[in-house]
């Protein structure tokens, strides 16, 4: 009775979550979390700066001038023909852009396990406990994805080397016809390797954050959730993918909205006119090279002949770098939404698969570590009686 009491006390604090693919509609409604959204807020302005340091250290690896590069590309800048051309430039640009992409996973992760908080009640999980479970649980994060590359590097080495044995006269293309049998089914794995790399970079952080698992835990899941649940995973990816492009499209609006309005009194107060068009266009501004006419952020995909604007020197400055704060939110909340829906959908393939509720595994884990850190202090009281 004391154990089923113990239950019942357990999934009354878990959220209730049927484990079904259209569970995945809640993605919408967990990505919008302020403190959710600020920390892939941060996370995209540290990759954002950490990427665009290698690849200016790369133009002046290749004798550019970086002033005059900064001049042209602002914040953003892309590489040409001569950076690809240098090889130290080349290897800063690949260092830069592996260090983005794994500032990425580690904020996927920490969101990720704010999102798994969320979902078992618990709103008092704040920023800080996130950075202290990405520091105790980093590792899988980076170490899987290396891993799955590493194999799939190694499986196209030996049909390289296949090829070699290939090249040697009479007996290398009988030794290639007796292996083409095995080649092909090397072809196979690392084509199911390269899908799952893929799906590893969504996964991987989700897997980590809900089940504290080691690197070979994570990568199996990682491997068994895609082999043993692909169409799962599809119908919930595209169920979650429609609710999340109609609540941005909304958010964009609220957000586009929000800038008229604002802009609107300031034309009419202060008398300089075109905030609203300087700050709409602000990401251009400050990234020509990527978006290099004027365009909305809440309509980047439209463009307009560069207006006059009034908003020009450091203020005008200034009111684009706010209105590319304002698109970068907008990314923010499609990460955050992401991260929460391949949570939600994770918990649930691992229920279908193993009849396991991760959420009620780690209440039952909590209430253990309360109960032996309760009573060992209660004998130790005890004992000094």
């Amino acid at each position: 009775m004391e154990k089923q009491g113990t239950d019942n006390a357990v999934r009354s604090n878990v959220h209730k979550l049927k484990f079904q693919v259209k569970d995945t509609l809640l993605a919408a409604r967990y990505g919008f979390n302020a403190r959710n959204i600020w920390v892939f807020w941060k996370g995209i302005v540290t990759a954002w700066v950490v990427w665009a340091f290698f690849v200016y250290a790369g133009f002046l690896a290749a004798g550019d001038s970086v002033a005059h590069r900064f001049s042209a590309a602002m914040l953003c800048p892309l590489p040409d023909s001569l950076f690809m051309a240098n090889t130290p430039s080349v290897i800063l640009l690949v260092l830069g852009s592996l260090l983005a992409f794994f500032i990425y996973m580690l904020t996927a992760l920490k969101v990720s396990r704010l999102t798994f908080e969320q979902l078992r009640g618990d709103q008092f999980f704040s920023e800080a406990d996130g950075r202290r479970f990405c520091r105790s649980n980093w590792k899988p994060v980076v170490s899987v994805p290396l891993l799955i590359a590493t194999g799939i590097a190694f499986g196209i080495l030996a049909i390289f080397v296949m090829g070699l044995i290939g090249r040697i006269p009479s007996l290398g293309p009988v030794v290639v016809g007796l292996l083409a049998i095995p080649a092909w089914i090397l072809g196979l794995f690392i084509v199911l390797a390269l899908v799952v790399l893929l799906l590893a970079v969504f996964l991987v952080p989700v897997i980590t954050a809900t089940t504290k698992g080691d690197t070979f835990e994570c990568l199996f899941e990682v491997f068994s959730t895609v082999t043993s649940q692909p169409l799962r995973l599809f119908r919930g990816v595209v169920s979650g993918l429609f609710i999340r492009v109609l609540a941005l499209a909304v958010f964009s609006l609220f957000a586009w909205g929000s800038v008229t309005l604002v802009s609107s009194v300031l034309n009419s107060t202060s008398g300089v006119v075109g905030f609203g068009d300087t700050m709409e266009s602000g990401f251009s501004r400050i990234a020509p090279e990527v978006v290099p006419f004027y365009s909305s952020i809440f309509s980047p995909v439209s463009s307009t002949e560069h207006s006059d604007l009034s908003w020009g020197g450091v203020a005008g400055l200034l009111v684009s770098l706010a209105g590319a704060a304002v698109f970068i939110t907008l990314c923010a909340y499609w990460l955050s939404s992401s991260t929460a829906q391949w949570t939600i959908l994770y918990l649930g393939a691992r229920h279908h698969r193993d009849r396991e509720d991760l959420l009620l595994r780690a209440e039952e884990e909590e209430y253990r570590e309360f109960n032996r850190l309760y009573n060992s202090t209660e004998d130790g009281g005890k004992k000094s009686k």
